[in-house]
């Protein structure tokens, strides 16, 4: 097996640990998404970064570690971080071509 697959698969395993570990033991749900950071960088490939808090390794949960405010006059999607109030905005301009590309084929 190659190497990049069981770091993908270990990091998917650590964030899927932090979401579940998040109620009940918040210091080690953002160990663990800093243990899939680092898995990452060392083998060079991204996670989603819509998953986390870059700043404080919080795990995303929309309403309990996220605020997610949409701003359709600047096409972006706001998530702030409840933890440590870092917000990161990301475009959704791709997500509607996807979105528009989707309904062209089934007509």
């Amino acid at each position: 097996m190659d190497l990049n697959v069981i770091a993908q698969t270990r990091c998917e395993k650590l964030l899927h640990l932090a979401k579940q570990m998040l109620s009940e033991d918040e210091v080690l749900s953002k160990r663990y998404v800093s243990l899939a950071r680092k898995i990452a960088m060392r083998h060079r490939f991204s996670l989603r970064s819509k998953r986390f808090c870059k700043s404080c390794n919080t795990i995303f949960i929309a309403g309990r570690t996220v605020k997610v405010r949409v701003s359709p006059s600047q096409q972006r999607v706001l998530y702030t971080c409840l933890s440590c109030k870092r917000s990161a905005s990301f475009p959704f301009v791709k997500e509607k071509l996807i979105r528009k590309a989707k309904c062209v084929k089934r007509s």
